[in-house]
């Protein structure tokens, strides 16, 4: 089984993959994170040798539908964590929050869609 998570080196989304890829050796982990303020890769570097066999790394923006259609093509599923978390800095940008939080969700449904592959947001 083969499982996407977005947002995978954010706080939630890292322990969310470490339990994964601990609690079900059948699964493999395609993180896909942008690694903004958020997205932290040392979070990602601390998993055990057999179970870092099983994860993939891809840095990208969940709002690139080229990118986000491939990664999404053969998954079983997409947990997705990826947002825009830091709400007091939308009132100076809203654009990177529409962006990530609206476009990004968007992308990914239509991959889904597309691929016909199981979705959970978070």
């Amino acid at each position: 089984m083969k499982i996407v998570v977005t947002g995978g080196a954010g706080f939630i989304g890292a322990n969310f993959v470490h339990t994964l890829l601990e609690d079900h050796p059948d699964v493999d982990v395609v993180v896909l994170d942008k690694f903004t303020y958020a997205g932290n890769r040392a979070s990602l570097t601390d998993i055990p040798a057999d179970q870092a066999a099983r994860l993939s790394v891809v840095e990208g923006d969940i709002a690139d539908a080229d990118l986000v259609d491939g990664v999404v093509a053969g998954a079983d599923a997409v947990v997705h964590f990826a947002a825009e978390s830091h709400n007091d800095n939308s009132l100076l940008d809203p654009s990177p929050f529409i962006q990530t939080n609206l476009v990004g969700t968007f992308t990914l449904l239509e991959a889904v869609r597309r691929h016909k592959v199981r979705f959970h947001h978070i």
